[in-house]
């Protein structure tokens, strides 16, 4: 090891299986006295660097012992003794687990004194206080000097008047809050505080899903007279691991892939796609579309070639009260690992984007929904109840998915790459008339940013009303069907599983997508807020997750002409509302309706000669 970087610090990783297999009696001392043993294993650490450099000196003289070297353990099996979801309680005060949260708040990074180098003035005797953890590292100075002769002074000086880089370290401290997905209903997520030392600091931030192994200890302020102690439980954490990806609660194994395969397999793409939409949300009878539009927004678009468009398209159903809205959007949590459900009616601005708090006379960050959900969804519900100021503030969140924060002296960029499904009442009554921003009460160029909005309305009609009210008193007996349902924990790892595609469109489908742009561009009756350069990448996004939905990795006329189909029958209430019966003679019809719109005569040739020979 050479000279340069000595005062810098480095991990030692140690698989925890691994060592448990070859020395079990020594695992089993790091969960039971984890703190002492894993001193044992740093002072090894140095020694075996003696070890080294004396059986080397000759040939490296340059070679030195680097003492900022920290044992670091990870890979604790998923087993309730050792891996928490739930936060742990007073009775595993003492133990080494791995707990996995949330990080909704991080404190600045600091310098911490955590030892110091003291001298009697009675008999001269150095001697070393360390810092006490439980204490929040307050110096426990002795009343009478520890000199083995027996002294008795009680007077102690610094022997360095300035503070020594080898007497500090750096530290900060997060909080971290229990997964919403891994708690039972109506149940309130508890958070921890957890605090981290040395080369862990600056390792997360306000947002990341991470799993943390570390110690669970006690920690409390100062005793004072006719003062309650306040103790709390904290996590001195060991590694810190970031899951920033969804991860999904339903294990993704090989049978689960060839079952997918083979089910793609065995039905033509038509059937299979009406089979994976009826099992979306199944207690909602038809709205083909509208399942479909909400399957797209979860399967995502992929990564342009050399573009920094955002990638995750958003979408808002705007209806009448009882058209299915809210209870998709709950559906959805429970599909989707990470996702964030919040109503507009209880949302600020600093709710869902990010918040300043102060705490021990210090400003934090703490993160809101947007950046809770990053990664995943973030559901909206009643989504005009929000006041103007609150919704004008996710625009950058939207389009650009970060949040610039100028709060209390603290400027800083956090990610919130994340899809938005959003759903609004009407104000007032609708009228097909008049522009879609005035039905709604949201500004235009929020709802610009909005891949696709749908309008939901609530029309009278007798043999629909009769089949709906069918379809629900029979619900439970429908689902048990497996061969026309999809269980909910194969749409979880069918949503997992397609988000590895990178779909490219071809040039059919970009033909599709440019005329389509070219033909609402130069519409006299166009809307100027919903045709902008907005909408092809919109277009683009909406292809991309179809072919995704399709399990493809390639965009196809099919797939370019449902997301225009989406694009145009955003307020057909009875297209949305409709039970697709055929879906194989829809696709025909709209292949000839679309196609013949925009004269593409010879890709309509093409793709009616393969549908009849399908």
């Amino acid at each position: 090891m050479q000279n340069e970087s000595l005062n810098e610090h480095y991990n030692l990783l140690i698989n925890f299986v691994k060592l448990f297999e070859n020395l079990p009696n020594f695992g089993n001392k790091i969960l039971t006295n984890p703190l002492d043993t894993l001193q044992i294993c740093d002072d090894g650490i140095k020694q075996v660097q003696s070890k080294i450099i004396s059986e080397n000196l000759e040939n490296n003289p340059q070679l030195s012992i680097k003492n900022n070297v920290h044992t670091r353990i990870f890979g604790l099996p998923a087993c309730p003794e050792l891996h928490r979801t739930i936060f742990p309680k007073n009775c595993d005060l003492g133990k080494f687990l791995k707990i996995c949260g949330t990080v909704v708040r991080t404190t600045a990074v600091k310098m911490l004194e955590y030892q110091r180098q003291l001298l009697c003035t009675k008999c001269k005797h150095e001697f070393t206080v360390v810092a006490t953890y439980e204490k929040k590292f307050i110096f426990d100075i002795p009343r009478f000097c520890p000199s083995p002769e027996g002294c008795n002074g009680m007077n102690f000086k610094k022997i360095q008047s300035k503070l020594q880089h080898s007497d500090c370290k750096d530290y900060q401290e997060l909080k971290i809050q229990e997964q919403i997905n891994d708690l039972n209903i109506g149940t309130i997520p508890s958070s921890m505080w957890v605090t981290l030392e040395d080369e862990l600091v600056d390792s997360c931030k306000p947002g990341d899903h991470v799993g943390i192994t570390g110690i669970v200890l006690k920690r409390s302020n100062n005793v004072a007279i006719g003062k309650r102690p306040d103790i709390e439980l904290v996590l001195r954490a060991n590694y810190v691991q970031i899951f920033n990806e969804q991860k999904s609660t339903t294990n993704v194994t090989d049978a689960t892939i060839n079952e997918i395969n083979t089910f793609w397999e065995k039905n033509d793409p038509f059937t299979a796609r009406h089979i994976i939409l009826k099992s979306i949300c199944p207690s909602i009878f038809g709205m083909t579309m509208v399942k479909l539009a909400v399957a797209l927004i979860l399967a995502g678009g992929s990564k342009f070639s050399e573009s920094h468009t955002r990638t995750e398209p958003h979408l808002l159903m705007v209806g009448d009260p009882g058209t299915g809205k809210s209870q998709l959007l709950r559906w959805i949590g429970h599909v989707i690992p990470r996702c964030v459900l919040t109503t507009g009616i209880g949302s600020t601005a600093a709710g869902l984007t990010v918040t300043a708090v102060m705490e021990d006379g210090h400003w934090q960050l703490e993160a809101g929904a947007l950046v809770l959900a990053d990664g995943g969804v973030c559901c909206i519900d009643e989504f005009n109840s929000m006041r103007e100021h609150d919704r004008a503030s996710i625009h950058e969140a939207m389009e650009q998915q970060t949040i610039s924060v100028a709060k209390a002296s603290m400027v800083c960029k956090l990610s919130t790459k994340c899809s938005i499904l959003a759903a609004a009442n009407f104000k007032g009554d609708f009228d097909a008339n008049q522009p879609l921003e005035n039905c709604v009460a949201i500004a235009s160029p929020l709802l610009s940013r909005f891949d696709l909005v749908l309008v939901l309305r609530d029309t009278v009609n007798e043999e629909w009303d009769l089949v709906v009210s069918d379809h629900i008193l029979n619900t439970p007996k429908l689902v048990k069907d497996t061969t026309n349902y999809w269980p909910i924990d194969t749409l979880k790892a069918y949503f997992m599983i397609i988000k590895n595609l990178n779909p490219v469109l071809n040039q059919d489908a970009n033909d599709i997508l440019r005329i389509y742009y070219q033909h609402q561009r130069q519409k006299p009756s166009r809307s100027a807020a919903r045709t902008t350069v907005r909408l092809l990448d919109s277009l683009i996004r909406l292809s991309q997750a179809h072919a995704r939905f399709m399990y493809r990795e390639e965009v196809t006329v099919l797939d370019a002409l449902m997301a225009v189909y989406l694009t145009e029958i955003n307020t057909d209430s009875n297209l949305l509302r409709a039970e697709c019966s055929n879906p194989k003679q829809q696709y025909l019809e709209i292949v000839r309706n679309i196609l013949g719109k925009l004269e593409l005569y010879d890709i309509l040739k093409r793709e009616e000669e393969l549908l009849s020979n399908n």
